[in-house]
């Protein structure tokens, strides 16, 4: 197998749209914690935005290299996107549970990360990454 299989290619996509949209909330938490007065309480709230942005953009760094070490294959690369895949799925999930199944962006989360698991555990992905490099 010389090329990268359909499925494979389309888990890549999906993780390098999860890896966009990771980005995108980072800096959008950047944003907001500039531009919050600090008060009684806006330090805390500023930390706290500048956490989640750290953590976003880690989680955003990962997602997209693995995404661009899926041409060469390996397994540990296929590994990392079904870690990826259950860390989507479970915080979509967590995420429909706590704000009282509120459909949207949680929603989404849980579909990317279902559909990145359940393709990067199939027959033609473990094959392709199964494959000898040179």
């Amino acid at each position: 197998m010389s090329q990268m299989p359909g499925t494979v290619r389309s888990v890549r996509a999906v993780l390098l749209a999860v890896g966009a949209v990771s980005v995108l909330a980072s800096l959008g938490f950047v944003v907001a914690a500039a531009t919050l007065e600090t008060g009684a309480l806006g330090a805390l709230f500023v930390g706290l935005l500048l956490l989640a942005a750290l953590l976003l953009g880690v989680f955003a760094t990962a997602v997209i290299a693995i995404a661009r070490r899926f041409a060469g294959g390996g397994n540990g690369v296929r590994i990392g996107a079904v870690a990826i895949g259950s860390l989507l799925t479970l915080g979509g999930a967590s995420g429909l549970v706590a704000h009282s199944g509120a459909w949207g962006s949680w929603a989404a989360a849980v579909a990317a990360g279902l559909f990145v698991t359940v393709l990067s555990t199939g027959d033609a992905s473990r094959e392709w990454f199964d494959l000898p490099r040179r």
